[in-house]
């Protein structure tokens, strides 16, 4: 995978773990933040490839790094409205590739929607509901969104899927589903496994496809026969 260059904007605990997972992703990551001590512990961390200081409001700060030609922004100051609302602005004067940015309110998260920020992301909200998911289904390992319509979870095999081929289960035809990769304890993960692959106790599943279909999929595979 060809390596990318990103910015993050704002150190605080999702700025912070944007950064790092960047980074040990094999990317380029340069962290921004108006309040030196904060970019100095960054740095220590070993949170990025690089921090500076400097406030994200100023266009030609931005500009001056070069923003306009970085693969991706990501502004975590959600916390503070005109800030975050601001920062956005001069990203978008840039030209910035993509824009990715917190919102902690609903209000907030219109306003930079109607900015036409390419991606507006709610960390607590998200992790809410996924805290909540996994409670209740508890075959359900972790997930994210592709888009407002579809995600890619992780599913520990139930037992109506146990000795069953991936052809005889004829996920996407029955339920709309693609399953991406395969996992099972002491082998390597198996990309794009085959039709004739079976599925067995421990399995993990990598499973792409639209929300609703995902829901009937995980909801029927945790029945003792799918249905």
């Amino acid at each position: 995978m060809k390596s990318k260059q990103f910015a993050v904007i704002g150190i605080g605990h999702f700025g912070l773990n944007v950064a790092q997972t960047l980074k040990q992703s094999g990317h380029e990551v340069l962290l921004i933040d108006n309040d030196e001590a904060r970019v100095q512990a960054a740095m220590e961390q070993e949170a990025a490839t690089e921090a500076v200081c400097l406030d994200a409001t100023h266009l030609h700060a931005l500009e001056e790094l070069g923003l306009q030609h970085f693969d991706g922004v990501v502004i975590a100051i959600g916390e503070h409205l005109q800030e975050s609302i601001l920062t956005a602005l001069n990203l978008l004067e840039l030209g910035v590739k993509q824009i990715v940015a917190k919102a902690s309110t609903p209000a907030h998260g219109k306003i930079l929607q109607k900015m036409n920020v390419h991606r507006v992301v709610y960390p607590e909200q998200e992790m809410g509901e996924r805290v909540a998911r996994s409670l209740v289904q508890s075959h359900i390992l972790d997930g994210f969104e592709l888009d407002p319509c579809y995600s890619v979870v992780e599913v520990l095999a139930g037992e109506a899927l146990y000795g069953h081929s991936l052809k005889d289960l004829a996920l996407r035809a029955r339920y709309g589903v693609y399953v991406m990769a395969i996992k099972s304890p002491g082998q390597e993960l198996s990309i794009i496994p085959s039709p004739d692959r079976y599925i067995q106790e421990k399995d993990i599943l990598l499973v792409l496809g639209g929300n609703r279909q995902l829901e009937r999929f995980i909801e029927a595979a945790s029945q003792p026969k799918l249905l």
